[in-house]
Formats: structure tokens, sequence, C-alpha cells
């Protein structure tokens, strides 16, 4: 997973010589497991920061998270100094981690979701590291298709799950969340393009006119939503 809308400034934790964990001691144990499977240099974990309180997270972060999401991994630049700005790194012969380039002070900062089986904490933990891998490393990807794509694959080769034991994994813990999710705000209201029917449950009413995106990718009185019921 991954993180929306940027709310404010990132604020994370002041750095430590360790990494900070604010969560279960299953998180710290599968941290120092997968950490030497994906050969991460040690230098890092001073950048690293994990928790498993959303609020914090987002408050770390300076953006929003997804209430759906089960993990997510974000990487915050060191702040960039008027000296920095001047200064030129070179690079080192036999070394090409863009690591060795960064100032130091950048972040590397993962929410995991408490509420999950014991082997989906293990798999988020292993998935949000792939992602830090990548970063370390200077080649940063994103999802395609959550399950299908080549992150899935590199989760499935350093966990030793199969594929389809992940993807379903995935489904269960996302339909537990989308159930508690309704539990919490129920769909109360139920929209209909006049067009092509398609339908479009809401928890709230719009506060606007809203037209079919699937019919017209711009607002078209021609195809506003109904309020059904």
């Amino acid at each position: 997973m991954v993180a929306e809308r940027r709310s404010g400034l990132p604020a994370p934790p002041p750095r430590q010589a360790d990494p900070i964990i604010h969560g279960s001691p299953i998180i710290a144990g599968w941290l120092t497991h997968y950490w030497q499977k994906l050969r991460l240099p040690d230098q890092e974990l001073a950048g690293l920061a994990i928790t498993q309180d959303r609020q914090e997270y987002m408050r770390w972060t300076g953006k929003r998270l997804n209430m759906l999401a089960l993990g997510c991994y974000c990487y915050v630049p060191a702040p960039i100094t008027s000296r920095a700005k001047g200064q030129k790194h070179a690079s080192l012969p036999g070394f090409t981690d863009t690591a060795l380039k960064r100032p130091p002070g950048h972040r590397h900062l993962i929410f995991i979701e408490p509420d999950m089986q014991p082997q989906s904490i293990e798999v988020t933990v292993a998935h949000e590291l792939i992602h830090l891998a990548d970063r370390v490393r200077g080649t940063p990807r994103r999802h395609r298709h959550h399950g299908y794509d080549s992150i899935a694959a590199d989760e499935a080769a350093v966990t030793g799950y199969q594929l389809e034991e992940l993807r379903n994994l995935l489904r269960e813990e996302s339909a537990r969340r989308e159930h508690q999710r309704r539990e919490r705000h129920p769909i109360r209201y139920l929209y209909q393009c006049p067009n092509c029917g398609k339908e479009y449950p809401r928890t709230r009413r719009y506060s606007q006119a809203v037209s079919c995106s699937t019919c017209d990718s711009h607002y078209n009185s021609q195809f506003r939503l109904l309020l059904r019921g």
C-alpha cells in the first residue's frame, strides 16, 4: 500500500541510532528477519520509523492514509539547506547505491495495520520493506495491480509463500477492513446514472450536483446522478 493527498508538512520523530518501532514485538522480529533477507544497509536503520497508529503515521508523513490500507511506506527526503544546494556529491568507484549520494537526514516511514492475522502482519512488513529497498537502490516502483505485479512476485520470493496464497490473504484482510468500515459508516444513499445505470453507493449525500464519470469525464447535466429510494 501507499498514501493519499497531502494534509500538512511531514513531522517524523527525531532520528535515533536504532530504528523507532511504535508497535508490537512481532513487528520488530519480522523487521530484523526481512531486513537481513533483503540485504538492506545497516546505516538506513537510523532513518527508519514504524508505527501501528494511523494518526501518528499521518502526522509523521503529512499525508492522509486511506482507511482501507493494510500498510504503507513513505520516503521523506532530507531537508535541503543552502549549503547542500551548492554541494556536489562525488560517486565512489565500485558503489552504485544511491544511498551513498544522499545527504543524511532522509526518513523511511512505515505503517502496519495492527488488526490483522499474524501471517498478514509478516507479509505486510516484508511488502513495505521491499518498497524501502527499491528506494535505497534508486529504483522505486508503483503498484500496477496489488497482488499481480512485480512487487507481488518479489514478495512471494522473499517470504516463501505462493503468489495465490498472498492474494488470498490480501483479499481476506481487505474484505475484513471493508466490513469494519461499513459497520462504522454504513451505506445510506444510492445514486444512479440515468443513462448507463451505473450505481454509486454513498455514506453521505453529495453536497453538489454530480454526473456519471463513466459516461463523461467532465460534468454533464445529461448524466446527472439521481438519488434512488
